[in-house]
């Protein structure tokens, strides 16, 4: 369990960005959770930006439609104007990720785990 987390960009309680002392960075987005290595982020951001220039080219044509973001099995769709924010806040933590993996030197936040988890209800 992560113990030292770095928020790296935070738009609300549920949309951040942070990385643990395991190197792991932590793309959250109202509540879903993307965990990844730093090199694995790195790849991710370099396609969520070529997707944000193809979006800007095509200018209000694409105003009102969707981005899907798919990680392995996970997939993720939000409306372009809901991905550019996210694109934004992924544009301001990446300078700031740790790409050697093993946490960051500097502390900007400290968040502490929960003491006690409440399982999610599957309905």
């Amino acid at each position: 369990m992560c113990q030292h987390v770095v928020i790296l960009a935070e738009r609300s309680g549920q949309q951040f960005i942070s990385q643990c002392e395991h190197g792991t960075v932590h793309l959250i987005w109202d509540g879903i959770g993307l965990h990844l290595p730093a090199e694995a982020f790195n790849r991710l951001t370099v396609h969520v930006m070529n997707t944000r220039a193809n979006i800007m080219e095509l200018g209000d044509s694409i105003s009102q439609g969707h981005c899907r973001l798919c990680v392995g099995k996970v997939s993720l769709t939000l409306p372009v104007e809901e991905f550019m924010l996210m694109v934004e806040m992924i544009d301001e933590a990446m300078p700031l990720v740790n790409l050697k993996g093993n946490g960051q030197e500097q502390t900007l936040f400290r968040l502490a785990p929960p003491h006690r988890l409440t399982p999610p209800v599957l309905n």
